[in-house]
């Protein structure tokens, strides 16, 4: 609402100082920056943002976040630093950003690109648009873009990014090949993606989400999954109805494709 978004604009100033950079993005994200960022910057940022939303929204998702989300950009590691230091009372546990539901907020250190920016975005749109999207999809989708390819108004890709290592050494390693399959990807929890081997389940997440994609049917996957979450809890069903065959089908092709990456 207008009062919800004016409420955070004023929060926003009270956190970063009344003259900071202000702009409101799709009547949802409230993006900020510190004074100390050049206006060039923070205008380069906001039209990025306005290009991803353009994406994301066509044909991909379909709802917005129904309250405002704090998007908070800093110029480089030590603004960003002192800021966590100071909102959060610790140093933040990522050089790069991250988003805090709770906070409705995501907070970004622009110095090392913006990758994690079109990353973060993700979170707060799959929370409205599929909130019953186990976390592989989450983050599959969501570090997808940590390295966008935006070739022209309304289309985004995710180009192959540093990920990639960790998915191959598993599919040479006859200990942890059978984990690198989808047959492996569509069986996981939410609690074992974020055990011990979540590094690999994030990279083999992602590489899925990029192999889709390229075969054109990532979306249409999405969009009947979401749709039919209640009788398709893991996805299979959809991901048979939308590619011709289970998951488990494309087992020795997906490893052959990533190989060739």
């Amino acid at each position: 609402t207008a009062a919800e978004l004016a409420a955070t604009r004023e929060a926003l100033r009270a956190d970063l100082g009344d003259s900071i950079h202000l702009s409101t993005l799709r009547n949802t994200f409230v993006v900020a920056a510190p004074r100390a960022m050049a206006k060039a910057t923070f205008v380069q940022s906001q039209r990025f943002v306005e290009r991803v939303l353009d994406a994301y929204l066509n044909q991909r998702f379909d709802r917005l976040p129904s309250r405002p989300v704090k998007v908070l950009l800093f110029p480089d590691a030590r603004s960003y630093e002192a800021y966590c230091k100071r909102h959060y009372g610790e140093p933040p546990s990522t050089p790069y950003g991250f988003y805090h539901p709770d906070e409705r907020q995501i907070t970004m250190n622009l110095g090392p690109g913006v990758g994690t920016l079109t990353h973060e975005l993700v979170h707060p749109i799959l929370d409205a648009d599929f909130p019953a999207a186990p976390e592989w999809l989450n983050e599959g989708l969501a570090s997808l873009f940590e390295y966008p390819v935006v070739p022209h108004k309304g289309e985004i890709h995710g180009a192959t990014n540093w990920r990639l290592p960790r998915l191959t050494r598993a599919i040479r390693s006859p200990k942890e090949r059978s984990q690198a399959t989808l047959t492996r990807l569509f069986q996981l929890k939410d609690s074992e993606f974020r055990g011990n081997s979540e590094d690999l389940y994030y990279s083999l997440a992602r590489y899925f989400c990029q192999w889709l994609d390229e075969r054109g049917q990532l979306w249409a996957f999405y969009r009947l999954w979401r749709e039919r979450h209640a009788t398709d809890p893991d996805g299979s069903i959809s991901f048979r109805e939308v590619t011709g065959k289970a998951p488990g089908d494309f087992d020795t092709d997906f490893q052959r494709w990533v190989r060739k990456l």
